[in-house]
């Protein structure tokens, strides 16, 4: 069984929320518009995957329905972790930021992974754009995430 990437966050997600992990959610389930808003359409397929799988069905993504849809995904497209879909930037929250600022840790070790995408994040993400050739903006965009997962995953 495939461990989830990124490892579930403790935070409970459910409709109104948004974020980078909802918009990782809606990519594991496929067929959504992936904008990072926990909405209506976003419920119906939560609900329509915890009914297919078994799960408690009450349209929220705990740690069984996360991991579940990893796993669903893994089966799929294989393992690993996927650009969630949305840029991430100062004020971004959850896993995702989470497993980023990990990543960023190979250049700069005294980061915090505390799942809160701060300055500190924002002048790490800096130094990783420029140490790679990126357009140095402190946001983590598609070509940002796939410079950072590619040459972490490399080395790993």
């Amino acid at each position: 069984m495939a461990n989830a990437m990124p490892e579930y966050g403790g935070t409970v997600l459910r409709p109104g929320a948004s974020g980078p992990d909802i918009a990782l959610v809606q990519r594991w389930l496929g067929g959504l518009n992936v904008d990072g808003r926990y909405g209506t359409s976003t419920e119906t397929a939560v609900r329509r995957f915890q009914r297919e799988q078994g799960l408690k069905i009450d349209g929220h993504v705990g740690r069984d329905t996360w991991d579940a849809l990893y796993r669903a995904w893994a089966d799929k497209n294989g393992e690993g972790e996927i650009w969630p879909g949305v840029t991430m930037r100062r004020g971004s929250r959850g896993a995702t930021v989470k497993s980023a600022q990990q990543k960023l840790k190979t250049l700069v070790p005294e980061l915090t992974t505390d799942g809160r995408y701060g300055a500190s994040t924002r002048e790490a993400v800096l130094a990783w754009q420029v140490v790679h050739d990126l357009k140095p903006d402190g946001m983590l965009g598609r070509s940002t995430w796939n410079s950072l997962y590619g040459v972490t995953t490399r080395k790993a």
